[in-house]
């Protein structure tokens, strides 16, 4: 078939706006690659400070009849402390581990009015300090990181017993006690470097009882229970910052 002049040089011009078209595209940049939300970058070594207020539960038992001396209990106070820890992300969660040591002025007292009670004496339980080793697991929308966190806990608790009518002290102790924490918290990144953050945590230590040499064995503390629940506030400096990042 034989086609006519003005046809040939239609088809002729039409090839060569398309090879040009093609050239042209080669040459153009490709599209950029689609970015997520903004998340902040959490990983890192960290130091902080916190306050709060402890609000326990304390009861102390008889050792010889194994019956309640008192009924439980608050033992509540303030709380106020450091905080060490460090952080992995991986895109938005975040694992990481954190240690913490406060003072706490939380103490409590009752009457000795349970069943093995006697009520010419109180009975008291303090908490002079308490620290926590736990791990973390969060996830970060944007610059929030919301988290949940367990481990170890353990505290010094003083307790012992008064008298009722002169307020003295005639038997205490002192103790290393151990235990489990779990809880929630989240922080906020409000600067480059800095977070805020609110924390509740609930510890549970492990009972201890206590001898009575003063006013005899019959006396004794076999168990000396206490759980707490610490509601708290603080702030945290990141050393490598809080870098904005895109996944």
């Amino acid at each position: 078939m034989k086609f006519s002049f003005p046809i040939s040089m239609a088809v002729a011009g039409i090839a060569c706006v398309a090879a040009s078209m093609s050239a042209l595209a080669a040459d153009l940049p490709a599209d950029p690659p689609l970015r997520g939300a903004p998340v902040y970058g959490w990983q890192g070594a960290y130091v902080g400070l916190a306050g709060g207020g402890g609000f326990g539960r304390s009861k102390h038992t008889d050792h010889l009849t194994g019956l309640d001396d008192t009924p439980r209990f608050n033992v509540n106070g303030g709380i106020v402390g450091g905080t060490a820890g460090y952080n992995w992300q991986l895109a938005s969660w975040v694992f990481g581990v954190e240690s913490d040591l406060s003072w706490t002025g939380q103490n409590g007292s009752s009457l000795d009015s349970g069943p093995a009670g006697n009520p010419d004496f109180s009975s008291f339980t303090k908490v002079q300090w308490l620290g926590t080793v736990r791990g973390r697991i969060g996830y970060t929308p944007g610059n929030v990181l919301l988290y949940a966190t367990a481990g170890y806990a353990g505290a010094g608790i003083e307790a012992g017993l008064k008298s009722t009518a002169t307020g003295a002290v005639e038997d205490s102790t002192s103790s290393w006690r151990s235990g489990w924490t779990v809880g929630a918290g989240a922080e906020w990144a409000f600067a480059p470097a800095w977070s805020a953050k609110i924390e509740y945590l609930y510890v549970k230590l492990n009972d201890g009882g206590f001898a009575t040499p003063n006013l005899g064995a019959a006396f004794d503390r076999s168990h000396v229970a206490f759980d707490d629940n610490i509601v708290r506030i603080g702030v945290n400096y990141y050393f490598s910052g809080l870098p904005i990042r895109h996944y």
